[in-house]
């Protein structure tokens, strides 16, 4: 463990990341995959694009994912993520990565979501829970 005074981060909540990747990675392909989860009525908690490969957190994964296979995107991946509320200041991503390596923890891919909070893909989301904090779900 490093010397770093590590928070307790409140209602750590795991939620499912849906991945899909588009078919050109052009203007306007990343658009199309929102409207068609808009149209649907998703709500977008968190979505990231990285050449080609969206990642998209719905507050409904099920209707996200039917909205989704019904706008021809076939889901490439679906993965539990860890979800936690991030203090808006420097060093607090920093002091949560460190805890995740520390408890062993590899972070697949990390992307921000609505209201300050950070979608955290990695290989074991129990152990990845219990190094950050107190768990809403």
């Amino acid at each position: 463990m490093t010397g770093f005074p590590f928070p307790t981060y409140n209602l750590v909540r795991v939620a499912r990341d849906l991945t899909v990747r588009l078919a050109e990675d052009r203007p306007g392909a990343l658009a199309k995959v929102v409207q068609t989860l808009s149209r649907s009525g998703v709500n977008i908690e968190g979505i990231a694009e990285i050449e080609g490969v969206v990642h998209v957190l719905a507050r409904d994964p099920s209707l996200a994912r039917t909205a989704l296979r019904s706008g021809g995107y076939e889901i490439e991946g679906e993965l539990e993520v860890v979800v936690l509320p991030m203090p808006d200041r420097p060093g607090e991503l920093g002091m949560a990565m460190q805890r995740l390596a520390d408890a062993g923890v590899n972070v697949r891919f990390a992307y921000l979501a609505t209201g300050t909070r950070v979608v955290i893909g990695c290989d074991d989301v129990t152990r990845a829970r219990q190094a950050l904090g107190p768990t809403q779900n």
